[in-house]
């Protein structure tokens, strides 16, 4: 009797065992901050991050949310031209490892933002608050 409840605990522990081993995975909380200011969590069975919205893709997106990437060319040169017409220039995520929202700056103008290395792209308008 004693080995038929043995043997009956170990095929349930077993069980249980195998049971666990099935379950999903707990990824952590880490959040990545995308080119465009959102953040996006560790998802799946390998706990990889989400893709980020792209420009494409974002709904109801409006001509002012338009991501304009800084070229080589306009990163060159020693003088921007003294016109006011605020932009946002979302700092490059590479580089700048933002805690909060937005990951950018307010610039005079898209000359200003795009001679600040740390500028991925810019958008037209003063940053969100």
């Amino acid at each position: 009797m004693k080995k038929l409840i043995l043997v009956l605990s170990l095929v349930s522990v077993l069980f249980l065992l195998a049971c666990t081993q099935n379950s999903s995975v707990a990824c952590t909380e880490e959040a990545k901050i995308c080119p465009d200011g959102s953040a996006v969590g560790r998802t799946g069975p390998n706990c990889e991050f989400a893709p980020c919205p792209s420009a494409d893709t974002a709904p109801d997106q409006n001509e002012s949310l338009k991501q304009n990437y800084c070229t080589a060319e306009q990163r060159q040169g020693d003088m921007c031209i003294e016109l006011y017409g605020p932009v946002c220039g979302w700092f490059d995520p590479a580089r700048i490892q933002c805690i909060k929202y937005p990951c950018a700056n307010t610039f005079s103008n898209s000359c200003f933002a795009c001679h600040d290395d740390k500028v991925l792209y810019w958008t037209e308008g003063e940053c969100p608050k």
